[in-house]
């Protein structure tokens, strides 16, 4: 409210409607509530002392009567030191919180272009590991803080069934061991060969580690891979459904993973279905007929198509090498960029056709899930996009490019533009977690990259077990295990912003007081047990003291913060800013909570103060907190507990 206001005044003042107005905490309290070193900025634009401008922008400000604002103070060398009405700024900022309550702090202005944000895309090859639960954390994040703010927000599950991965598993299953598979339509004998002790992706991660190594020994098992990659992008053959039957299973799983997360999609865009619907047939007519591809009849490249990039063919001391990327393999076979490309043009409605679609299932949060599917029917609201957002690790950064810059090539310089890679780190072990998982390591690294080939890592499930079975000591309510350990590892993955890698240690993502979101749950459930036992229904009217005091004050401040943090991690497609805030909060309402008059001779409990007025005020901040940090733990996906 007040900063909002105050920030648009000075893009007024100073006639600049691009103008980035900060706001810091002063030094001392008594300068003011919060200040700005906005004059100091200006100060070589308008060729005038910074302090000269302030005291300009002061007079000026003062005159514009914003709301809530008491006073400004000028200090050296130019800062402008802002005091807050706070009798008529907390009364009128309960009354709205109460008043929106779960939408407090969204925006009341709906925008009508559409937004689609792929996220997750795990190879349906194996169980999902803490890493792809990093992609699922952040993606589903940037979806809930896009649509509070008022965007149309479609969430997409890409599943890449036709890859090598899935080929690898695919042979591991076929002819890893005996009964070997022979050709028939029957696949009961393979299907028997599966371990009925352990879910199936647990046991397709054990066996996709175990191919690698075989290919190694058995040459013969790369020319299956070949052979299944061929069968499984022709689809309709045994083959084909087989391999889409394995993938199915384990997207099942992976959901099923991710739901425990509060990790939802609205549809499921299959691989498989690009190729049955000629997505990529049209893609590459097109591609070919614009010269945004070459077919290389000598060189590295002989025999494939590809993108022109770099320098092209170039000689190292090495040997020659090709810096163009190819789409079309010697063998015929697609990369998965060649698919992205036609899928990228789907997102935006420029392909010219369309998949099919049908229900999956109802998620857990009782929306339904849709699939593309070949049995499905036509559907306009899928696709057509105005800005498509791929949540997709940093590792990826040059094959996103290959897809937008062959997207300029083809004429679409818009759709080439609203393309956004939203990269993030990836995440590793520290040596600590390694050697817990039976690592050899190596001790001058000081981190250990996980594995899927190699079998290492740490399985989505089994963190959040591990996350539940340690809560245990102290809570026994299976609901509430479930809860925390969703805001134990929610939290974890999202208070460290995109570009820093995460180093995965098993102390500090079970730790529960801190900068944790268990913390966070703590400090809900505790103002939920205040006003259970204050038994104050009534809040329609309260009065605010003319004196208010420093922890009150602070968490006033905090409170209103949070519409602005909203909108701070939707431009920085983050939930790093709604975590570090929620810490904050929270910290801010236990101090409040435990000294909320400092200068009091002696603490009363919220519930035992006699002066009924100064009872209910009270009490109302502790209600507005706990509307608020609600409100952005359910923008980071964790549902806020009651009791624990």
């Amino acid at each position: 409210m007040l900063y909002t206001d105050i920030t648009n005044a000075l893009k007024e003042i100073f006639n600049d409607e691009n103008l980035a107005v900060t706001f810091n905490v002063p030094p001392k309290k008594e300068f003011g509530d919060f200040s700005s070193a906005i004059c100091m900025a200006m100060a070589k634009t308008l060729k005038k002392a910074p302090v000269a401008i302030a005291n300009e922008a002061k007079n000026a400000l003062l005159e514009k009567n914003v709301p809530y604002l008491k006073n400004i103070n000028v200090t050296p060398p130019g800062y402008l030191n802002f005091e807050i009405n706070y009798e008529n700024y907390a009364k009128d900022l309960i009354l709205q919180i109460f008043s929106k309550g779960d939408y407090f702090g969204e925006s009341e202005i709906k925008d009508e272009r559409k937004i689609l944000i792929e996220h997750t895309n795990v190879n349906p090859n194996k169980a999902m590991h803490i890493g792809h639960l990093r992609n699922s954390v952040i993606g589903d994040s940037v979806v809930r803080t896009l649509r509070k703010l008022g965007k149309d927000v479609q969430a997409c599950n890409y599943i890449d069934d036709t890859g090598v991965q899935v080929a690898d598993v695919v042979v591991a299953m076929l002819y890893l061991e005996q009964p070997f598979y022979r050709g028939e339509n029957d696949f009961s004998e393979i299907w028997g060969k599966v371990n009925k002790n352990i879910s199936f992706d647990y046991w397709c991660w054990d066996i996709y580690s175990r191919i690698s190594n075989a290919y190694e020994q058995n040459p013969e098992l790369k020319t299956k891979r070949a052979e299944i990659l061929h069968a499984v992008e022709a689809q309709n053959n045994n083959i084909a459904i087989f391999a889409k039957e394995v993938a199915t299973k384990i997207v099942k799983a992976h959901l099923a993973t991710v739901s425990r997360l509060n990790v939802y999609y609205d549809l499921l865009n299959w691989e498989s279905d690009i190729f049955l619907r000629n997505f990529w047939i049209t893609a590459f007519d097109k591609l070919k007929s614009s010269g945004a591809v070459v077919f290389e009849e000598e060189g590295p490249n002989k025999g494939c198509w590809v993108v022109k990039c770099g320098q092209g063919i170039v000689e190292t001391d090495e040997g020659i090498k090709s810096e163009d990327k190819v789409l079309v393999r010697s063998n015929g076979t697609v990369t998965y960029t060649g698919k992205d490309i036609a899928y990228q043009m789907w997102k935006f409605g420029i392909l010219g056709i369309d998949f099919l679609y049908k229900e999956w299932d109802i998620q857990k949060d009782g929306k339904p899930l849709i699939t593309t599917a070949p049995n499905g029917k036509e559907c306009s609201k899928w696709g057509n996009a105005n800005e498509v957002i791929n949540v997709i690790d940093c590792r990826q950064s040059y094959t996103q490019q290959i897809v937008y810059e062959c997207l300029e090539k083809l004429g679409y310089e818009k759709e080439a533009e609203n393309s956004i890679h939203l990269g993030y780190e990836v995440v590793v072990l520290s040596n600590t977690a390694a050697k817990e998982l039976g690592m050899e390591v190596d001790e001058n690294s000081g981190i250990q990259a996980m594995s899927g080939r190699k079998g290492l890592g740490v399985k989505g499930d089994d963190l959040i077990n591990i996350l539940k079975e340690k809560m245990s000591e102290k809570v026994k309510d299976e609901k509430s295990l479930d809860v925390l350990a969703c805001a134990a590892l929610r939290y974890f993955m999202s208070k460290i912003t995109t570009g820093k890698m995460i180093v995965f240690d098993f102390e500090e993502a079970l730790k529960t007081t801190g900068d944790s979101g268990v913390y966070c749950e703590y400090a809900h459930a505790r103002a939920s047990s205040i006003l259970a036992k204050a038994e104050i229904i009534d809040f329609s009217n309260v009065n605010i003291p003319e004196k208010v005091s420093e922890t009150e004050k602070d968490l006033i401040k905090k409170i209103a913060e949070y519409p602005d943090i909203l909108k701070k991690a939707g431009e920085e497609l983050s939930p790093a800013p709604l975590a570090h805030y929620a810490f904050e909060l929270a910290s801010t309402f236990t101090s409040y909570y435990e000294n909320p008059d400092p200068e009091a001779e002696k603490r009363v409990a919220f519930i035992n103060i006699e002066d009924l007025e100064l009872k209910k005020y009270r009490l109302s901040l502790v209600k507005a907190f706990k509307q608020v940090i609600k409100n952005c733990l359910d923008t980071l996906g964790i549902e806020a507990i009651e009791k624990i």
